[in-house]
């Protein structure tokens, strides 16, 4: 079960998806789980529908319920043709090989979301960087990885709520920004250092649909 986006890259279909035991019951509204869910990656070849390799990155029982419009692997996969990074929010990050070897993985704690509406945010992957946008009801934060070890590069603060965004990353007059968009402020980061290189006025409550650049001009627009 979810809603992520499946990735193509040649010959494979990369899918996210989180597999609830055979006697599951759903919590209802404002309760929490009380079963382990298994978050897991496949990948599917394109050309049959065979499932080429499995892997559950974690089991366990989430930590706050969501609704049922939404699942618990809602983050897209990414992939740059060598490597597979599954997201599963507070369920961590995960690199993988094509094959299905696990390189390394990332915990960043627990997200508390406004109205458990559920996690959705997925990271964005340029060149060597991965960027993660973690905004929640706790300390957000915009953090940037070394997509071939998982360090951390570097990492920001921020004064924002919950939204489920996914950065944009857009080459410019000789710098490359990380933009942003939130209900406080949207925002552009500088790639390789994380310094704030502008900042404007937010938007609505609910900053779901991520940004778009072209001709040198950003769209934003968020919910309501």
């Amino acid at each position: 079960i979810g809603y992520a986006t499946p990735v193509i890259w040649g010959n494979d279909i990369f899918i996210s998806a989180a597999i609830p035991p055979e006697n599951f019951s759903p919590p209802g509204r404002g309760e929490s789980p009380t079963q382990p869910i298994k978050f897991v990656v496949l990948a599917v070849d394109r050309t049959n529908g065979k499932v080429k390799w499995e892997r559950m990155a974690r089991e366990e029982i989430p930590h706050e319920g969501q609704r049922e419009e939404t699942t618990w692997a809602t983050s897209s996969p990414i992939t740059d043709g060598k490597h597979v990074y599954a997201y599963f929010g507070s369920r961590g990050l995960y690199c993988y090989t094509i094959g299905g070897d696990l390189v390394w993985e990332k915990d960043f704690g627990d997200m508390s979301i406004a109205r458990q509406f559920g996690e959705g945010s997925t990271p964005t992957l340029y060149k060597n960087r991965l960027i993660v946008n973690w905004d929640h009801e706790g300390q957000s934060f915009i953090v940037a990885l070394d997509a071939a070890t998982g360090e951390e590069v570097w990492k920001k603060d921020r004064d924002e709520p919950t939204n489920w965004m996914t950065p944009l990353v857009v080459e410019d007059s000789g710098r490359t920004h990380v933009i942003t968009t939130a209900l406080n402020h949207v925002r552009s980061y500088d790639l390789a250092t994380g310094v704030l290189l502008w900042e404007d006025e937010g938007l609505t409550e609910l900053a779901i649909p991520s940004p778009v650049a072209a001709d040198g001009v950003v769209y934003v627009t968020s919910g309501f």
